[in-house]
């Protein structure tokens, strides 16, 4: 007995550390809980607050700035503009904050909402749109009788969907807890959305005057962002284009991991392809479209720092230029594909040739022309039977070869053929054949022994001809006899 009540007692031991553990983590996670009398007694909404700091929007840092852009005049002196540069550089690193506690603190409201209306985030994606959509929706249940606090942001084909999705939904009221919790939520995003506002408006009004030309090619909206987190306009400008493609990407951090908001993001792409150039193309066309964009922005972010550095005069000139230029590229690009053009057939030419001739084309002629014989072999004769039908009609006679004798007796009749230029008649070719006529030809008989009468067979020395040449010019042409002999000593 004392083992079971042993085994027994080291049991509820378990049960009740486990118990413990439970009422801590509870303790821990941000949860509100459903009363018991509610029919999801044990439903929990856990909100994130891992990557949220609850005090920044309050903080003193924030109010500070925020106080400071709302009494900075507009610059006049150098001293100024390099002040307002540095408020503008601190505005995109607050703005850059604030996004990301903006993401965190939607998802908590979808968390929040999800037991109500759980389809309304895939209808919704939108932060801005979401948290107006909760604001007139709220507990609802028939969302027809929102439509017309609807119809202020949202168009007929998203509240056609909402109202479908609706009456379809397998959400449930929300209690009084939970309602609290979530406008809670909805309060803290729409102040950070109209911070963001607020300083988003400020640095758009003086960027225009800090960095013209790369306003003017993207926006003064975008340029203020990628200046922020590049750090200012002098680190913006040695960045190369390549690496301004992927300024700003999307990082996934723990945070905003389970949002859907970077569901859509592409890789390799940062807040440059956010441009209206680059969306105004078509898909296939927009990462080609968003190079070129950076090359040019890499050009114009140059121009505007050598014009800040040197202190000369801010235009947006190189800007507009380059935009003009680029509208025009992408233009090009969308154009179809022209069809090919069907060439007409050259004009005939009714007008008779001159056709060469002389003695050298008629030679030429002559070569190439048909024979006598065969000319006699392609000539029928007239009224003339010639072997079987059947060869006559394949052209399988023999013409006027066979009339030598009687028709059908096979024999051919020989026809002499002249031709005159076959030869050319130059003085050329008459001293060759002059040449080969002079030419004595030996017989393939001739040898070089002789029969003589008093030796018989005798080989003929072949040196005999050459000595004696050598005799007769030794005779006239030599030194001592001869022409030479006349030629006075020395």
């Amino acid at each position: 007995m004392e083992g079971t009540s042993t085994l027994a007692d080291a049991l509820l031991d378990d049960l009740d550390d486990l118990s413990d553990v439970e009422n801590e983590q509870s303790s821990e996670d941000a949860t509100y809980h459903i009363p018991p009398d509610e029919a999801a007694e044990k439903a929990t909404v856990s909100l994130d607050t891992n990557g949220l700091e609850e005090n920044f929007v309050h903080s003193k840092t924030l109010q500070n700035h925020l106080l400071a852009i709302r009494s900075s005049p507009p610059a006049t002196t150098k001293e100024e503009r390099e002040s307002e540069h540095e408020m503008i550089v601190q505005s995109n690193k607050l703005l850059s904050r604030l996004s990301d506690e903006l993401v965190v603190a939607h998802g908590n409201l979808r968390r929040a909402y999800a037991p109500k209306f759980p389809e309304l985030e895939e209808i919704l994606p939108n932060p801005i749109l979401y948290t107006k959509a909760v604001r007139v929706i709220g507990n609802e249940t028939d969302i027809a009788k929102v439509n017309d606090a609807l119809n202020d942001f949202l168009n007929s084909n998203q509240i056609i969907t909402l109202s479908i999705a609706g009456s379809t939904t397998s959400g449930r009221p929300l209690n009084e807890t939970e309602l609290e919790t979530l406008f809670s939520v909805a309060d803290s995003v729409e102040e950070i959305l109209s911070i963001q506002e607020e300083i988003t408006h400020f640095v758009e009004a003086r960027m225009e005057g800090l960095a013209p030309s790369i306003c003017a090619l993207i926006g003064p909206s975008l340029a203020a962002r990628m200046i922020g987190l590049a750090g200012g306009l002098q680190p913006f400008s040695k960045i190369p284009a390549c690496n301004l493609q992927v300024l700003g990407q999307h990082v996934r951090t723990s945070a905003i991991q389970s949002t859907r908001v970077l569901s859509n993001a592409k890789h390799h792409q940062g807040i440059l392809a956010e441009c209206d150039l680059v969306q105004r193309c078509p898909i296939a066309l927009q990462k080609k479209a968003l190079k070129a964009v950076a090359a040019k922005l890499a050009l114009v972010a140059r121009c505007d720092f050598v014009n800040v550095d040197a202190g000369r005069s801010r235009t947006a000139s190189a800007g507009h230029s380059f935009r003009h230029e680029l509208e025009q590229k992408f233009e090009k690009w969308q154009e179809p594909d022209k069809a090919q053009t069907l060439k007409a057939l050259p004009k005939p030419d009714l007008t008779t040739r001159k056709r060469r001739g002389g003695k050298r084309m008629r030679r030429l002629k002559e070569r190439y022309e048909e024979t006598a014989l065969m000319k006699q072999a392609n000539t029928r004769a007239f009224s003339a039977q010639a072997g079987e039908y059947g060869d006559d009609a394949m052209g399988l006679t023999m013409g006027l070869l066979g009339t030598s004798g009687e028709v059908g007796t096979g024999g051919i009749r020989k026809t002499t053929e002249k031709r005159k230029m076959k030869q050319a008649n130059t003085k050329a070719s008459r001293k060759r054949a002059a040449q080969m006529n002079a030419k004595t030809t030996t017989s393939g008989l001739a040898s070089s022994m002789v029969f003589t009468p008093v030796q018989g067979m005798e080989l003929v020395n072949p040196d005999a001809n050459k000595e004696r040449v050598a005799e007769a010019n030794r005779k006239w042409f030599g030194d001592n006899a001869g022409f030479m002999s006349a030629l006075p000593k020395k």
